[in-house]
């Protein structure tokens, strides 16, 4: 495990499209169509009509200013919040045409509320607060990173970069000509001081083999040659921040917070067509890429101590199936360490069945499927996929307890409303197999399915997850949510504390707890991942 907290973020709920418990069409066993890289070599010209080179060297742009986003990414949680307190000022999306299908930006001076709400959250960790300082700047902490991976080689920071760089750093995708054509990737940056900029930026383009333009308050830089100009002179004709369609989305959203992205999934997976970039977006239709539908915007920002990724959708063709709205999440017992709930189960999977069918018969073959089906309804007894959809129920959850006092009892189960029918079977198929027979126990309209007896009789009579402070900073809106998860961190620490190291227990020891939801109703959704401290 990490020390570094900001490393690896968890991706929010599963996809509410047509498929909102399968797989959306293609041809690989999670969803994915296979086929030659989405952004591989050109085959015409972009769509400024400049013909794609193919050289080796493609990309360096995305490298410079990708290393650029991915590591701020990681610090940003954090460092980002000792600059100065200031936000205001012109933003990435106000450079780049209006014709961009997709677009990510970090931004290292937010509203001064973000800022402070960064810092409270920053001190929480050690680790983060001994490498980047108060008086920090981030842009050389990224810089030095970036060449001691190898790039921006002969560039000096204090000479080229720091006089002139700004505080925002964006990347915008512009389609190509054709579906075969090669997007543009453009790089936005803040220019502090544009005489300074005119005469650094073309040495370090060079370096990297790209080109760049000042446009306003901003540097457009695009990989290669003979691209930039016609960028600029796009942007001059109508600007992403301008779009209808962007607008009104980012507004949806909200505050925008210390990093944002959006991106038309239609348009994106025409420019990219080998590629389903929208699988696991809630809200976005599932299927081939070229398919795809809905608009989605996302941020990164803080509420109060804690840290949120937030995510709506518009435009989509949302099928969430059936009425019930709350999850049942908050009614579990409050020594819950880790749960995830979904409303509708059943139903949802059975709008769903279709494409997870033709995904696994894509792969392994519509015979090895059907034996596979034949083989579970022998183990179990049940009919595939019906009686599944029975015993989901239109409340089930997948809960983790721990291990018990003396770590001997895996105390794990599934909480349903379903048809106690196929579930006793279920249970019945499961006695005698391994150490840990099923246990079966129903009460009232509720049936917990466990390998722990004593747990089972936990979960049948205790409740009050919902009335912990962990549970209701980490998880917003589960009453009615469509999906919803937690995983309480700190109780997970103390669980398995024997088996971490002292540095990561430390390091996380400031972490309360995580939680998700997914809502959404006709062709709009939200979802929230929430990182909460203590």
């Amino acid at each position: 495990m990490s020390s570094n907290p900001f490393e690896h973020v968890p991706q929010p709920g599963q996809p509410a499209g047509s498929a909102p418990f399968g797989q959306p069409t293609g041809t690989d066993p999670f969803g994915q169509p296979t086929g030659t890289d989405p952004f591989g070599q050109p085959t015409g010209t972009d769509p400024f009509g400049q013909p794609a080179t193919g050289r080796p060297g493609r990309g360096r742009t995305i490298a410079l200013v990708g290393g650029i986003l991915a590591i701020v990414a990681v610090g940003a949680g954090g460092a980002f919040a000792f600059q100065q307190v200031g936000g205001g000022g012109a933003q990435p999306e106000s450079a780049l045409p209006a014709s961009t299908i997709a677009f990510a930006k970090i931004d290292l001076d937010p509203s001064a509320g973000q800022k402070l709400d960064g810092i409270r959250f920053i001190r929480k960790f050690p680790d983060a607060r001994a490498e980047v300082k108060e008086d920090s700047d981030l842009r050389k902490v990224v810089f030095k990173r970036l060449q001691a991976e190898g790039q921006l080689k002969g560039v000096d920071y204090a000479k080229d970069v720091e006089p002139w760089l700004g505080q925002r750093i964006g990347v915008g995708l512009l389609p190509g000509a054709t579906a075969d054509t090669e997007p543009t990737v453009v790089v936005a940056l803040a220019v502090t001081d544009a005489d300074k900029a005119k005469a650094s930026l073309p040495a370090i383009a060079k370096a990297n083999e790209a080109e760049c333009q000042l446009v306003e308050e901003f540097a457009l830089c695009t990989d290669g040659t003979g691209k930039v100009a016609a960028v600029a002179a796009a942007a001059g004709k109508g600007t992403l921040a301008d779009s209808a369609h962007f607008s009104k989305d980012m507004a949806d959203l909200g505050e925008d917070g210390v990093a944002a992205a959006w991106f038309d999934a239609q348009a994106l997976g025409k420019a990219t067509q080998s590629l389903d970039l929208t699988s696991m977006i809630p809200g976005v239709s599932g299927g081939p890429a070229t398919s795809q539908t809905g608009r989605v915007a996302l941020a990164l920002r803080f509420d109060g101590p804690h840290l949120e990724l937030a995510g709506h959708t518009n435009g989509a063709s949302v099928s969430f199936a059936g009425s019930r709205e709350g999850t049942g999440l908050a009614e579990l017992p409050d020594t819950t360490l880790a749960a995830v709930s979904v409303a509708n189960a059943g139903e949802q999977l059975k709008a769903g069945w279709p494409a997870l069918q033709k995904a696994v018969t894509d792969t392994v073959g519509e015979q090895d499927f059907a034996d596979g089906v034949a083989a579970v309804e022998s183990e179990l007894g049940i009919s595939v996929p019906d009686d599944l959809y029975a015993a989901l129920g239109s409340q089930f959850s997948l809960v983790f307890g721990g291990l018990g006092p003396d770590h001997s009892d895996l105390r794990i189960a599934a909480v349903t409303d379903g048809d106690q029918e196929v579930l006793q079977k279920i249970a019945d198929a499961g006695q005698g197999v391994g150490s840990d027979p099923l246990t079966l126990k129903a009460s009232g309209g509720t049936t917990v399915l466990s390998l722990s007896e004593n747990y089972a009789d936990e979960l049948g009579t205790q409740h009050g997850l919902g009335d912990t402070d962990r549970f209701k900073d980490a998880v917003k809106g589960a009453d009615s949510a469509r999906v919803a998860g937690f995983v309480d961190i700190a109780g997970l620490l103390t669980e398995f504390k024997d088996e971490l190291g002292k540095d990561e227990t430390s390091n996380l020891a400031g972490l309360s707890a995580l939680g998700f939801t997914v809502t959404g109703e006709g062709n709009s959704a939200d979802f929230s991942l929430r990182l909460t401290t203590q």
